[in-house]
């Protein structure tokens, strides 16, 4: 049971009741509808991290995948292991990124994941951290990737205090790949 009840959705403004019926049936978005002003901007954002970004979107599941790791969400840990898989990481990178054995990954998805553990527990990452991801990465999607960090890490504050519950079946798990990857194709 959350700790915080899902709104009344009857009792929603009318905005917030059609823009929750657009979305998949997910927890957290109920929850954030308790707080209606915030959730357009709230998933405005999130749709703009997930699909119009230039990042990598294999990079950014790590990297999502070790936020939910530092702050404890289950929930977000879960919902982004159906994702990791739709942008294709394989299990073993997602049991890499999820348990924190990064030198499991290749250097690269290594590096963003330090980055995002280091955001995620420390609130900046170090300077020498940043400077390589912005070498590796370029300004554009350096950038991409600490507002994906920054959200996540919020989103986990919410769904942790707010007592958000994983849904009985999970809404990422009947996504559509082709309809899923909108943005550019991942690197390999």
């Amino acid at each position: 049971m959350s700790r915080i009840p899902y709104p009344n959705e009857e009792l929603l403004p009318d905005d917030a009741r059609e823009l929750l019926d657009s979305l998949p049936p997910l927890n957290i978005v109920r929850m954030v509808a308790n707080a209606p002003a915030a959730l357009r901007p709230l998933t405005d954002l999130g749709q703009a991290i997930l699909l119009h970004g230039e990042l990598d979107p294999r990079l950014r599941q790590i990297a999502i995948l070790c936020v939910a790791r530092v702050t404890r969400s289950g929930y977000e840990q879960a919902q982004h292991e159906n994702v990791s898989r739709l942008v294709g990481l394989e299990q073993s990178e997602i049991d890499a990124a999820t348990s924190g054995r990064l030198d499991a990954l290749a250097p690269h998805e290594q590096l963003v994941g330090r980055f995002a553990e280091q955001i995620a527990r420390d609130v900046r990452a170090e300077e020498e951290t940043t400077a390589q991801v912005l070498r590796l990465l370029g300004q554009r999607q350096t950038v991409e990737l600490v507002v994906a960090c920054a959200y996540y890490c919020l989103v986990a504050r919410v769904i942790e205090t707010c007592g958000v519950e994983l849904e009985d079946v999970l809404p990422t798990a009947d996504i559509d790949p082709d309809e899923w990857l909108e943005g550019p194709a991942p690197a390999r």
